[in-house]
């Protein structure tokens, strides 16, 4: 897991849009879960800049900026400061007004750095990397550790300016301003607060900061030479004054990765700038995307144009003497597994032979042997293979389609193509000619019980029929509803024996009410008569 560059899991939708734009492939993916690998990431920026759901950001540090302000401190702001800011002098305007003694271009330090490249380069008998860029140095070191050797170890301009800052105006906490996030790391425990541009806008956001309130206030002397022209392409050659066959200039980690995979020795002496973001610095992953590089670059000349204007000293007129040299510490992360190793996960994958591994990219990795790599690295799922998926589902959708109870038949173009295992069993005997019959009997019948005479027994079914998309074919389901026939007939036989035997048992109950209402009769009419005889008895008395 990261510090710098953070993942948000809520947001993260598992599309790989992240690692497929990731040139160093370190994002992992487990359990519902996308985090950095921090000790593979190269903190170029690009997995926040390409996530379409706002999943990836990165660390920020403006409670650090509260922390410090109210004391003086020292600021140094990269070149890139004058094309980021529509009013730079007044937000250094502001930053005067909440402490800061000194606020100081880092073009110093870059230019500091590039007499350090000129005397290396004169020296040197082969090709010379600069090492400005923090993202090209960690990736030379991690993924390229073979061209170390060519690697200037040389600081970079933030760090030699840190030096010149210290040296000249004192022990103040200090902050570094710029375009990068991958600065945050390269920088830390050496400047005591290291911001983006775009956490300082936000910063003006949240305290609700009205720039343009500031009086206007230029960077402090000393000045830089040509340290400002570092933002820009072709900028580290400009500065230290390369001729054309001498220099050479490549943006963009894509482009230094095909750099480097076709790179061979050679003897001829070059000056190889190179940028990791598109644009260079005036593009850094952490400034503003509402303005085009040919707008940042104005911007630069026209500032530049203002600040050379300005009566103070020049770096250049200054003795000092700083050890800007850097330690090159090749630390290789690539894992090497054994081709039985590589070839069990392809295999429970699907990938039986090399006619299956498609390489297309859709989970994230450029092939299919690199993912199984980052499978046994525990990088990646199984699961994040498209084709895969698809195979495990059909798989799945066949074996329940061949399961089923119920008889499928499926025909195209006049000629039955599939019947399931129920179809094979009830239709054994049958020709295709004789079931293509009967699935167009079932179509054509208009109901959804049909009676059919398979082999001199009624069967009754229940139809299904529809067409596949994409003119694929014709799909007839037929359910076997003879029992449910066969137990109605016995039903309504039941019925009629049971009125039967009502309708017996009503007659015989009428005889035999009729039976007994004769005999109450009699009885009645002799009580009646023998009560008559009484009462002429009683009254002759």
């Amino acid at each position: 897991m990261s510090e710098y560059i953070l993942s948000n899991n809520a947001n993260c939708q598992y599309c790989y849009k992240c690692l497929r734009n990731c040139q160093v492939k370190s994002i992992s993916f487990s359990s519902g879960k996308s985090q950095i690998i921090e000790d593979e990431c190269i903190l170029c920026g690009e997995c926040i800049d390409i996530c379409p759901q706002g999943a990836k950001n990165y660390r920020r540090d403006l409670k650090k900026l509260k922390e410090i302000s109210g004391n003086s401190f020292l600021v140094s702001i990269a070149p890139s400061f004058f094309a980021h800011f529509d009013s730079p002098f007044k937000v250094i305007g502001f930053l005067k007004s909440i402490g800061a003694a000194v606020v100081s271009e880092t073009a110093i330090g870059a230019d500091l750095v590039s007499e350090q490249y000129e005397k290396r380069f004169q020296r040197s008998k082969g090709p010379f990397i600069t090492s400005a860029c923090p993202v090209v140095v960690d990736y030379v070191e991690m993924y390229y550790p073979e061209l170390s050797l060519y690697l200037a170890p040389i600081v970079s301009p933030a760090v030699a300016h840190h030096k010149f800052l210290k040296r000249h105006f004192g022990e103040f906490p200090t902050a570094f301003l710029g375009p990068c996030i991958a600065k945050k790391r390269e920088l830390e425990g050496v400047f005591d607060l290291i911001l983006t541009f775009e956490e300082l806008e936000e910063f003006f956001k949240a305290e609700k900061v009205d720039v343009e309130k500031f009086p206007e206030r230029f960077p402090d002397p000393p000045f830089p030479e040509e340290g400002r022209f570092y933002p820009m392409n072709n900028g580290i050659n400009h500065s230290v004054n390369k001729e054309f066959g001498q220099c050479l200039s490549i943006e963009g980690i894509r482009n230094i990765s095909w750099f480097f995979e076709n790179f061979t020795s050679f003897d001829e002496k070059l000056f190889i700038e190179l940028s990791a973001c598109y644009g260079s610095c005036l593009e850094g992953p952490a400034t503003r995307k509402d303005l085009s590089v040919l707008e940042k670059r104005r911007r630069i000349f026209q500032y530049k144009k203002v600040l050379d204007e300005l009566e103070g000293k020049r770096i250049s007129s200054y003795p000092y003497e700083f050890d800007l040299k850097r330690e090159i510490k090749p630390r290789p992360v690539k894992i090497q597994y054994s081709e039985a190793e590589i070839q069990e996960v392809l295999l429970s994958i699907g990938k039986s032979d090399s006619s299956k591994e498609l390489n297309c990219g859709a989970c994230g990795y450029n092939t299919c042997r690199e993912k199984a790599a980052a499978v046994l690295q525990g990088k990646a799922e199984k699961e994040m293979c498209i084709t895969y998926l698809i195979d495990k589902v059909s798989s799945v959708s066949n074996l329940v389609v061949e399961e089923t109870p119920n008889i499928i038949l499926i025909h195209k173009n006049d000629q039955i193509v599939y019947r399931n295992r129920v179809a094979r069993n009830y239709f054994k005997n049958f020709s295709d000619d004789n079931l293509l019959e009967i699935a167009k009997r079932c179509e054509n019948s208009g109901e959804n019980i049909i009676d059919l005479s398979l082999e001199g027994k009624n069967q009754r079914f229940f139809v299904k029929a529809f067409e596949l998309p994409e003119d694929s074919g014709n799909v007839v389901i037929l359910v076997d509803m003879t029992k449910e026939k066969e137990q109605e007939e016995r039903i309504k036989m039941l019925k009629k024996e049971s009125l039967e035997k009502i309708e017996d048992v009503l007659s015989r109950q009428m005889v035999l009410a009729q039976e007994i209402a004769g005999l109450l009769g009699e009885s009645i009419a002799e009580a009646k008569s023998r009560f008559m005889d009484f009462r002429k008895f009683m009254e002759d008395k």
